[in-house]
């Protein structure tokens, strides 16, 4: 197993090894390890490659992620307010400056890091993950420039981690616009769920699956007004709230929160809704006992 490395006083160096690349600068350390590490797998190569093509356009607050950008207004303080009801003693630490200091979350499927740098803003100590080495390089990079110590990425699936850090759990685990993009999504829940303390919080954004994300997150979205490029998303991977609720109750968590999102791509803003026939957000919290 391989630890992550210490800063380097060095502003960036780059060491290559048969398996493993660590990319050393003087804010972050990424770890990298072989995608396939567990027989079982959540990961898809097709989804993987999708968007490491599109890297170095998360920070692009006018390209294809501009909706995840304005989607922090709402899953930011979902996050928060979510931690800061049920899990008190997660943030005895918190500022008015730093609501979220002390907390420890993973962030599952980080991307470019748009969310992970929102929460690591708030004090929280974020570890973000995410299968594409394109993708970890780009949020390391724009993390570095905002000098977020407390934000680390690696390059890994889910069920690589939790192999390879098999006793380490998190206040919080988060995977926002991630769940549609996997394969085995039951089992996908699993790993997140066991990665959370007694008490944790599971936050999830995702896609209903139905007649109306059809039209409006297939069709509209990627076809009529071209929100997110055409390809974006599987119809059939979407998971219903029934579904994602049944996957979280075997693995022993509590529902506490079910909202619907709604998005304006006109003037590229989220409200809440009580309609989860489209996007929709759930907030979970794991059984103190075993």
């Amino acid at each position: 197993m391989n630890c992550i490395v210490p800063p380097s006083t060095h502003n960036s160096t780059t060491v290559s090894h048969t398996r493993h690349t660590y990319i050393y600068n003087n804010m972050l350390a990424i770890r990298n390890f072989p995608r396939n590490y567990c027989s079982k797998s959540t990961l898809s190569e097709d989804e993987i490659q999708k968007f490491s093509k599109m890297a170095n356009e998360w920070w692009d607050i006018n390209g294809p992620f501009n909706g995840l950008h304005s989607m922090n207004q709402l899953r930011v303080p979902f996050i928060r307010n979510g931690i800061s009801s049920h899990q008190k003693s997660a943030v005895v630490n918190a500022t008015p400056a730093s609501l979220l200091a002390g907390c420890s979350i993973l962030d599952v499927g980080c991307g470019g890091g748009i969310l992970s740098e929102s929460l690591g803003r708030l004090g929280a100590n974020v570890t973000a993950i995410d299968p594409s080495e394109e993708n970890v390089a780009a949020a390391s990079l724009h993390a570095q420039k905002l000098k977020l110590n407390n934000v680390t990425y690696e390059v890994s699936s889910v069920e690589n981690f939790k192999t390879l850090n098999p006793t380490t759990l998190f206040d919080a685990v988060t995977a926002s616009e991630v769940i549609e993009h996997v394969e085995n999504p039951e089992f996908f829940i699993q790993t997140c769920t066991s990665l959370l303390k007694p008490g944790g919080s599971l936050f999830i954004t995702t896609i209903n699956r139905n007649a109306a994300s059809w039209a409006l997150a297939i069709c509209a979205a990627e076809y009529v007004l071209n929100v997110v490029p055409k390809g974006t998303h599987d119809w059939n991977k979407f998971v219903t709230p029934d579904e994602l609720n049944s996957f979280i109750t075997k693995n022993g968590c509590q529902l506490r929160q079910l909202h619907g999102m709604a998005y304006n791509p006109f003037i590229n803003k989220w409200h809440w809704s009580r309609c989860t026939s489209v996007n929709y957000a759930l907030h979970a919290t794991k059984s103190v006992h075993d």
